[in-house]
């Protein structure tokens, strides 16, 4: 007998739906598609509305894109509501009464849930689901259909009266104070769904045994009959038969509403936690975030720095933080727990790993305890059944439960195995796509697949594993009551000769029934145990230090700020996770990678230094990690003055102001601040909301003022071009707009927010000179000009104008002064403004050529191409939707190929049937045996009886073990598949496909193909083989039973229908929903730094408290419409109990007892997995769009260029003479040519500078040359071949990029310069000296530098800062030695020393060689050999520098605007 029980677990499958991947949740949210469950369209406008017609689909007008697959075709019409309506009251409004009526309109507002209100009766029915459920049958459900939350479970409500309990619980001292808290919020549900389980298993227990006795009254009346002796009354069968019905009833009711509980406390537990997490986020200090703690144990303060005793002091330290580390206690000295610190990354996961799992195991909870209790009054039945015979049995299961409960532990830890593979995976298909123009530039696909698929072989291989282990484990424990029952059936046949059918039968039931409660027990442990260690860890969060506001305010003060004696830190980075190190320690919403540079630098410098000469080489490990300080700052800033901080790269600039914004922990001293203050870190912490509510940021809205804001930070022309103005939605991180764009939102928002101090964070290096400029003049020294305005700069033309500079190195204030007296005076400073004042030129020039002339046409561009990418977008959607319809016949034919052939299918059809038909053998022949019908001797029906029962267990493993295999090889196969054609797609698919989408397919939907798909396809296919199966026999005893089973068998499929047509929209959105408050808050928790500095934690912690009760109104749904369908389908399955007991009775003279028990035994397990099987084949749908969604990414998307035609000769190019003739290029089908025409003759050897102003088509020479984009017409010849006759990789292998950002892969540096291992370490070595990463002392086997082949990189290279990104990306353009390069210029933050080495490395490195080179500053090209002037797409002017300069065109005005005079140009070239 299959389980009825997995019904339990799997019907909670559906809750699971929830969240698996918590990062492709948060992943972008904001593309309609959503979350888990896409088999459902993008959320509709009013427009498009989706009509279905089950007879046939036709439309007035408006296109159709018409997809039939079995018996329904989905049609998506777009048309006005009048025409919608007229069609729909056309058809089968006749045919289906529950159609009839007009189609409900949707809501003007939400209302709240009905269930506040609803009648006791209503509650119990979960009657009030059905308005909803009607609507939901007519048309598809929107978001106003929604009722909003039952106020009784707003999440508000709930956070205030957890975080009292809490509080109270602390101060009682309770070692769980959180758990005892939850206890304390939930306490009435949690009890009453105790209560309701407590008595569903007693019930179920002790239905079976009341079948004893109406089997017993067949049997009296059978016999009566055979011998004549007076018959029972019908009323005591009768009797019988309403008291088995009744009890269903009280165990469904009861069942439902334990569930319901359960499910409810964990929705509601998960949302308070989640607003806790983030009350608690949006306070943590800085040292929690990085895993500190106070540390105790500071050298004694009598120590002299440097003395011997202060030497020794650190050794004894060492050492015992060394002995600490031995005993396995990871963790330093003033280290909270292992060290891990609560970086974003934690908090997010916290957030959406850990309050899942609390919300997964309190919906079974209870199962814990009343589980034991079923079974113990299930044993003491079976034992006044079957007397002593029973203990055998019993004895079986005691010792198989604990030995399966110790293989499922050894499931949970393969598991965790398993997902840290999958990461691996995911990690890096995600790095890939992130960089994939990349990847096609170095022609590396190919690489990169190998390196996928080698990690997948080893996932799959993991997982198949498991679920075979895991399918033997279920086979074992499906069959255990069946061995139970035979051992005792065989002894009790052995004790009293013959078997008594009343016994028999109802002990089978009752041996049947202890299946749910034994397989659901370890799977409800296994859930426990992990939400008891996550409510841990949520605890040990909620309980970690929080942020003191140390400064003191005093608006009074005469001072705006005043800084007494003061030292700051930041904190140490967190140890282990290295991941989380990119949002750790500088808090996150500080630019954290340039404070960890920041920190590197100082760090090295502390090292060179000998540290201060305060400790020996040897404690050197003490202090390496001694995070950034500032030391002794004595400052005070007046109310109205312009305050400039200077000092070089990693200096203290930005510390500095992190400090007065409060982010870096004060040591000592005193800090006085005497106004509100605003802070504009330099890294913009953009929203993903509009660009209004970005710059307003929870003020009040002011139209004069925000109208002021906008045109003084130059943002009016930026949103005349946005698509909606300042109501266009940003993209999450800011995707959607430029670095300048955001930038300039930042100030805008500091500038609204009206604060009398503003500390602005070096806010002019994102944005173009003259923008700097007009808000230099416009902002600073405009609107703010009565304030107190701190500014950390590189940008030296703005000192001048500065009350006052601060000269910041390593972390101390060097000098105060103003710039005239710090000009005259101090030596140190007039070094630094020399060697600035040549980055300033540059930074001037920077300007020129493009932006001035470009600005305007820059922002239109921009916006142009956001509309565009929108329009292109909604052209992508239409084709994400074939989610809608079910899933068509060559998905599944596609998917039992991939599986390993047509073969598959059968096979697996025919174990199916076989486990089935030996489950339904073994009963019959027990009850063959009971009235002895074959006439065998009693040790013939012994060994059959034991043989079937071996079988059924056999075949059934058999059966779960192929799906589990042909599946995961499927899965396998599908996404290789997939994977090959995305890396092979052009690049037009990825500029309009987000990138979110395209992750959640690879790890969202492949882990459904892996892991989930097989599950439920096994237990749909079992329960519904067995529901058949039991028909089947039912009917072939009973013939009458036929005609019930019609029209139940048409209230089960419409019941089904008419569930399932609500239930997905519901879930559709509530998986939209979710990933609102996954943006929500990681986007809150990325910009605390932001959020503190304005004082708006409590408008954030509103703000997400209010998504999760939107996200819990229709997760709350989920569960009412769960329990609303159990409720009706379980009417049918207790009709159906009732109908077999009328039928037992009123046959009873003529069929066999024996065979009545048989029966009644089984309808009794029926029952529940008539619902079962409901749900599971919506489960089976849901994960077939899984498939649906990778077989299109493998069979559909369009392709490049094959990889290699033909043969190209080994050498070539040999001297890379580049002829390009008449080229034309345009991006996509239907879009403007970029290229216009192009005629250009490149010699071999020849440097050629490609400059013009933004959009005039320098890029595209270089797409051109790649090939990532097909030429529209002409050609480009390189040495005589035709590129377009080359394979892509045989010609993207031949040329050498250097990028303008410098992408690097996770990894060691030696798998960034060569991941297909063609070079030697020597010649990898040299490319690393050749390009300055490596001094030329260093040798290849000295790791002791932080650069070495095989030092660790991060993902994006992280730990690396710009720069030297910049120069890896050329040393890997020197180790490919082509002899074509194509440098697309950076004119990124490398400072003025690093350039003019990159400057020189280039000409020595790729000297002989022809070079490509698009620059964006003038002064980088003026020694090339020609310069090309690019204007629309054509070449306006191409010669030597010396002669355009002479010839006055374009370039010469470019020249002038960047102040370049005709001996710069000749100095140059010579």
């Amino acid at each position: 007998m299959s389980n009825s029980s997995t019904s339990f677990d799997e019907n909670e499958k559906e809750k699971e739906f929830g969240l698996v991947d918590p990062q492709a949740a948060a992943e972008d949210p904001t593309e309609p598609e959503p979350r888990d469950d896409p088999r459902y369209e993008p959320i509709k406008t009013e427009t498009s509305t989706k009509v279905t017609d089950h007879s046939e689909s036709h439309s007035s007008r408006g296109t159709l894109s018409r997809t039939q697959s079995g018996t329904s075709a989905f049609t998506d019409i777009s048309e006005d509501s009048e025409a919608k309506s007229s069609i729909r009251r056309r058809k089968w409004y006749r045919s289906n009464p529950l159609k009839w009526g007009p189609i409900p309109s949707v809501p003007k507002t939400r209302q709240v849930s009905p269930e506040y209100t609803a009648s006791a009766f209503s509650r119990l029915t979960w009657q009030w689901m059905q308005p909803l459920m009607n609507v939901g049958y007519k048309r598809p459900l929107e978001k106003n259909d929604l009722w909003s939350v039952n106020p009784n479970r707003s999440a508000d409500l709930l956070a205030k009266k957890m975080n009292t309990a809490f509080q109270l619980r602390l101060e009682q001292k309770h070692t769980r104070p959180l758990l005892r808290a939850m206890f304390d919020t939930f306490k009435w549900e949690f009890i009453i769904g105790g209560l309701c389980q407590l008595s569903a298993s007693v019930i179920q227990a002790v239905a079976p045994f009341v079948l004893r006795y109406l089997i017993q009254f067949a049997v009296k009346a059978y016999t009566a009959q055979r011998t004549g002796s007076p018959a029972p009354n019908l009323g005591e069968g009768f009797g019988l038969v309403i008291a088995i019905t009744i009890l269903q009833c009280f165990q469904s009711l009861a069942t439902n509403h334990f569930m319901y509980r359960g499910m409810m406390i964990g929705g509601e537990a998960r949302g308070v936690l989640i607003a806790l997490i983030f009350n608690k986020a949006m306070k943590l200090s800085g040292r929690a975030k990085a895993g500190g703690k106070a540390i105790l144990e500071a050298p004694p303060p009598e120590l002299k720095p440097g003395s011997e005793e202060h030497i020794k002091w650190y050794k004894k330290m060492l050492k015992k933080n060394r002995k600490v580390e031995k005993k396995g206690l990871v963790g330093a000295a003033g280290v909270a727990g292992d060290g891990e610190g609560w970086g974003n990354g934690r908090i997010v996961n916290l957030m959406s790993t850990d309050t899942y799992r609390v919300d997964q195991a309190s919906g079974f909870f209870h199962m814990i305890w009343t589980a034991p209790v079923g079974i113990l009054i299930t044993a003491a039945l079976l034992l006044i059944n079957l007397t002593y015979s029973a203990l055998p049995g019993l004895g079986l299961i005691l010792i198989a439960m604990p030995l399966l409960g110790k293989a499922v532990k050894v499931l949970f830890r393969r598991r965790v195995a398993i997902n840290k593979i999958t990461d691996q995976r995911v990690s890096l298909t995600q790095e890939i796509l992130q960089g994939v123009r990349f990847v096609k530039y170095f022609g590396w696909e190919t690489s990169f697949l190998e390196r996928i698929q080698t990690i997948r072989k080893k996932e799959i291989h993991a997982i198949q594993i498991l679920l075979t282990i895991r399918n033997a484990i279920l086979s074992v424990g499906m069959s255990m009551p069946v061995f139970a029952s035979m051992v005792s059936f065989i002894t009790y046949s052995q004790v009293n000769n013959g078997l008594d059918p009343a016994r028999i039968f109802s002990s089978l039931a009752l041996f049947n029934s202890m299946r749910i409660p034994l397989n659901f027990l370890p799977l409800v442990i296994g859930q426990v145990i992990d939400a008891n260690a996550s409510v841990k860890r949520i605890q040990e969060f909620l309980l970690a230090e929080e942020a003191e506001e140390t400064s003191k305010w005093d608006y009074n003060a005469k001072d705006a700020i005043t800084i007494n004696n003061a030292g700051f830190t930041w904190e140490r980075h967190p140890t282990q996770d290295k991941e989380d190190s990119v949002a750790g320690p500088g808090g996150p919403g500080k630019d954290a990678g340039k404070k960890d540079k920041i920190d590197e630098k100082a760090n090295d410098k502390m090292v060179q230094s000998g540290s201060g000469q305060t400790t020996p080489s040897d404690t050197t490990a003490v202090e390496e990690e001694k995070p950034f300080e500032i030391k002794e700052v004595n400052l005070s800033f007046g109310r109205n003055e312009l305050v400039a901080i200077i000092g070089s790269v990693g200096s203290g600039k930005s510390s500095l102001l992190a400090a007065l914004a409060g982010d870096m922990r004060k040591t000592s001293g005193e800090v006085v601040i005497g106004a509100s203050r605003a802070f504009c870190p330099q890294y913009a912490w953009i929203q993903n909301a509009s660009v209004r509510e970005n710059i307003v940021f929870g003020k009040d809205f002011d139209q004069k003022w925000y109208d002021e804001v906008v045109d003084a930070c130059a943002l009016r022309a930026d949103l005349d071009m946005l698509p909606a103005g300042d109501k266009t939605e940003i993209g999450e991180r800011g995707i959607t707009v430029s670095g300048g764009q955001k930038q300039r939102m930042n100030i805008a928002r500091a500038i609204y927010f009206n604060a009398d101090i503003i500390l602005m964070d070096d806010p002019l290096s994102a944005v173009d000179a003259h923008v700097g400029r007009h808000i230099m003049d416009n902002v600073i020294c405009g609107l703010l000009k009565n304030k107190c305005r701190i500014l950390a700069t590189h940008q030296l033309h703005v000192l001048d104008r500065c009350d006052r500079i601060i000269w910041v190195e390593e972390g101390r204030v060097q000098a105060v002064d103003t710039f005239e007296a710090l000009m005259s005076q101090n030596e140190g400073f007039q070094q630094l403004m020399k060697s600035t004042k040549k980055e300033e030129e540059r930074e001037d020039e920077e300007v020129d050529v493009e932006e001035v002339a470009a600005e305007v046409t820059d922002g239109k561009k921009e916006a142009k191409k956001t509309a565009k990418r929108q329009k292109k977008a909604v052209a992508l959607m239409q084709v994400e939707d074939r989610a809608t319809k079910s899933v068509s016949w060559g998905v599944w034919i596609a998917y039992i190929k991939a599986g390993g052939g047509i073969w598959v299918g059968p096979l697996v059809f025919i174990l199916l049937v076989l486990s089935q038909g030996a489950n339904i053998v073994t009963s019959l022949w027990l009850s063959y045996w009971t009235s002895d019908k074959l006439g065998f001797s009693e040790g013939a029906y012994i060994g059959a009886y034991a043989s079937f029962g071996f079988s059924q267990a056999l075949f059934m493993f058999l059966f779960s073990w192929s799906v589990a295999v042909f599946g995961t090889e499927a899965g396998k196969v599908m996404l290789h598949r997939a994977i090959t054609r995305v890396l092979r797609a052009p690049m037009s698919f990825f500029d309009t496909t987000p990138l979110g989408r395209i992750t959640n397919r690879f790890s969202k939907d492949i882990d459904v193909l892996d892991n989930t798909i097989t599950d439920s396809m096994r237990m749909y296919f079992l329960t519904l083989a067995m529901i058949i199966s039991v028909f089947i026999l039912i009917v072939s005893y009973y013939y009458y039973y036929a005609i019930a089973l019609g029209p139940l068998f048409l209230i089960f499929c419409f019941s089904a229908a008419y569930y399932r047509s609500s239930a997905r929209e519901v879930k559709r959105h509530e998986a939209v929903l979710r990933s609102t408050v996954f943006a929500r808050f990681g986007e809150a928790v990325m910009g605390t730094a932001t959020i503190r500095a304005y004082g708006l934690q409590e408008q954030f912690s509103r703000s997400v408290r209010e998504s999760v009760d939107d996200m819990n109104s229709a997760y709350y749904l989920t569960f009412a419409n769960q329990r609303w369908l159990s409720v009706r389908l379980d009417v049918v399955g207790i009709l159906l109990v009732f109908t077999t007991g009328v039928l037992v009775v009123t046959s009873r003279f003529s069929v066999d007892p024996s065979i009545a028990g048989l029966v009644l035994s089984y309808i009794l397990t029926i029952v529940q997995m008539i619902q079962f099987t409901v749900r599971q084949l919506a489960e089976v749908e849901n994960n077939m769009n899984s498939t649906e969604r990778i077989h299109h990414y493998g069979t559909e998307l369009e392709e490049e260029a094959p990889l290699h035609m033909g043969q190209v000769r080994p050498t070539w190019p040999e001297h890379g003479e580049i002829v390009f003739d008449n080229v034309q290029m345009r991006y996509r089908e239907g879009l403007p040519l970029v290229l216009k025409g192009l005629d250009m003759h490149v010699r071999a050897g020849e440097r050629i500078g490609v400059v013009g102003r933004t959009g005039a088509g320098k890029s595209s020479i270089m797409s051109a040359l790649f090939r990532l984009q097909e030429l529209s017409g002409g050609s480009i010849m390189i040495d005589g071949v035709d590129i377009g006759q080359v394979g892509l990789h045989d010609l993207r292998s031949k040329l050498a990029i250097i990028p303008q950002d410098p992408t690097l892969f996770k990894g060691t540096i030696r798998s960034n310069l060569d991941p297909f291992h063609e070079h030697s370490d020597l010649e990898l070595w040299s490319s690393l000296r050749q390009a300055n990463l490596v001094s030329n002392e260093a040798t290849m086997d000295d790791s002791s530098g932080r650069i070495h082949l095989d030092s660790q990189v991060d993902e994006e290279g992280l730990n690396f800062s710009l720069g030297q990104r910049q120069l890896l990306a050329l040393a890997r353009a020197l180790v490919r030695g082509s002899q074509i390069i194509v440098c697309d210029e950076a004119t990124s933050s490398v400072d003025f020393e690093t350039d003019a080495l990159v400057q020189q490395s280039m000409r020595l490195g790729f000297q002989g060689k022809t070079m490509l080179c698009i620059a964006h500053r003038l002064k980088t090209v003026l020694q090339f050999d020609k310069i090309c002037v690019m204007d629309q797409g054509q070449i306006a002017e191409l010669d030597t520098p010396i002669h355009l300069y002479d010839a006055g065109g374009i370039f010469r005005s470019m020249c002038e605007r960047s102040g370049i005079r005709r001996e710069d140009v000749l100095g140059q070239v010579q």
